[in-house]
């Protein structure tokens, strides 16, 4: 059995995305690389990012490759995503329902049942608070007993803080 993880998805802050994403539980990630598909292997993917992105940098490259191997290889059901909102001003916590995320033209799709639909920054200890700033689309929260500190928070507990 694999431990469950905890990823931040960012699909964008503005209203309209926030609320679509809330209505729907769908958390839509484009990457802006036609032709993508999930058993893709990292050299693929690069591939596919320089073919279709030929000015982004070899370091903006290997973020990218590395976001969507993890992406596509190391998503479950049952793990939380954490989507900002308002600006990076509060998040939203849920559980991944999809058993892989989907691809769909340039996009990679997650469904999502929303436990926490708005948390304040203020609830979160400074450590996690760090770990939500990452400039990613999409990334792993791990640091610091991550996973059972969000899901107290999405039950309304305070963030008992990290126990190392």
């Amino acid at each position: 059995m694999t431990q469950m993880r905890a990823w931040k998805l960012r699909p964008g802050s503005d209203d309209k995305t926030v609320q679509a994403v809330l209505k729907t539980g769908r958390i839509r990630l484009d990457y802006e690389v036609p032709g993508l598909w999930l058993d893709m292997t990292r050299e693929e993917i690069v591939r596919a990012i320089q073919t279709h992105n030929p000015d982004r940098s070899d370091k903006g490259v290997r973020a990218r490759a590395g976001q969507l191997v993890a992406l596509f290889g190391q998503v479950t059901k049952g793990d939380l995503a954490l989507v900002p909102r308002n600006k990076g001003r509060s998040m939203m916590i849920g559980e991944i329902t999809s058993d892989r995320p989907v691809v769909s033209g340039t996009c990679v799709e997650v469904q999502v049942k929303w436990t926490a639909e708005e948390v304040p920054m203020s609830r979160f200890d400074q450590d996690l608070r760090y770990s939500f700033m990452a400039i990613h689309k999409f990334c792993g929260v791990s640091r610091n007993d991550a996973v059972p500190r969000l899901h107290r928070i999405a039950q309304g507990e305070t963030d008992p803080g990290c126990s190392g």
